[in-house]
């Protein structure tokens, strides 16, 4: 996949709700994302989101603090705009074992699954902020329904914070996270050695690497003529005539 430039790939902001007590702070998730630049592969995809995955909801006490991140909807909101800025048809289906018969058939069926949420507070970092790392793994099926493989992608964010009192942080680290796995998946999805094969299997017009472009040679530069002055010559001494003989003398 040709990769032009790739501005922020996952833009949309998960629901973060911090329960401290009584009270209950819920932010929604924002749906506006930026349109990438990617070069899209005349190919259908199969895509399948798990009820788990769908309804994916973070909780852990931490210092006194309730927090419940609730990353499903986004994720899959998220990956949706993803996927079909890299493929020209993503198909979504109940059960990626089960897709031989669907017409026109599908290249691949992919499956996301989350492996880890988590973070670190101001509390445990002598940096002062939130640190968030999340997860996933990606299993790839055939067209078939048959399972070729399954990749991770690691997304990492972090925003300065000096106290827990703030969600804001916490949610711009997570929305950074989520932002940079996503650039992983779509510069290394089609790179994969099964995925690739797949695609060329579908007669698809396999994804190459951008190319540089290559400077022009441009010749050495050449001093401009210096007009010199011929060498001086040292004149060639004489060397003096033997006085006349003189006759008799």
């Amino acid at each position: 996949m040709n990769i032009r430039k790739l501005r922020p790939l996952i833009a949309t902001l998960p629901v973060v709700a911090l329960l401290a007590g009584c009270t209950a702070t819920k932010l929604e998730a924002q749906s506006q994302l930026p349109p990438p630049l990617i070069d899209r592969l005349p190919v259908r995809v199969g895509i399948h989101y798990s009820k788990e995955f769908r309804e994916f909801v973070h909780k852990e006490t931490r210092s006194e603090v309730d927090y419940q991140i609730t990353l499903g909807p986004a994720h899959v909101q998220n990956l949706d705009w993803l996927l079909k800025a890299m493929f020209e048809q993503v198909i979504p289906v109940d059960d990626p074992t089960r897709v031989a018969d669907i017409s026109p058939p599908l290249v691949m069926v992919l499956e996301p699954k989350f492996e880890e949420y988590s973070f670190l507070t101001p509390k445990d970092v002598a940096g002062e902020a939130f640190i968030v790392t999340i997860r996933y793994l990606l299993t790839v099926y055939d067209g078939s329904g048959g399972r070729v493989d399954a990749y991770t992608f690691t997304g990492y964010g972090r925003e300065a914070a000096h106290t827990l009192a703030s969600k804001t942080p916490l949610q711009i680290a997570t929305q950074r996270a989520m932002r940079d796995a996503g650039s992983k998946l779509a510069v290394e999805l089609t790179d994969q050695d099964t995925v690739r094969l797949l695609l060329r299997t579908s007669a698809a017009p396999m994804p190459q690497p951008a190319a540089m472009p290559l400077p022009e040679e441009v010749p050495p530069p050449v001093a401009p003529p210096v007009d010199v002055p011929p060498p001086v010559t040292a004149p060639t001494p004489v060397e003096d005539a033997p006085p006349p003989s003189v006759p008799g003398g």
